[in-house]
């Protein structure tokens, strides 16, 4: 009979965080290439891009609870040049690691 492991005990086996050594990857292969589906869905959607801005701008002008166009012209915007770029700024205290924190209250210590 083979002889079984608690979860606990399989955790303490597997890796943690990255297992790959540098210059090692686990997708050899890369990232797959568009089906000639994904390119004609890409492209009739860059093709409705002015259909879709001249929406947008309506409905910025004169929309009235529209936001199903809004949303819609919003995806073949999207769908066809890929989601806009958010910036996002931090603030507030860094996390310390655990040796950082250990060594940051030895240093306490010793100054008392």
């Amino acid at each position: 009979m083979a002889k079984t492991h608690s979860p606990a005990e399989n955790s303490k086996k597997l890796p943690r965080g990255k297992p790959f050594q540098p210059g090692q990857t686990g997708n050899k292969g890369g990232r797959p290439k568009k089906t000639d589906e994904e390119r004609t869905l890409e492209q009739m959607c860059k093709d409705k891009t002015p259909d879709a801005l001249e929406t947008i701008l309506y409905i910025m002008g004169e929309g009235q609870q529209e936001r199903a166009r809004l949303a819609a012209a919003q995806y073949v915007i999207d769908r066809g040049w890929g989601k806009a770029k958010e910036s996002v700024e931090l603030s507030g205290t860094l996390n310390l690691s655990i040796a950082d924190q250990i060594k940051q209250a030895h240093e306490a210590r010793q100054r008392q």
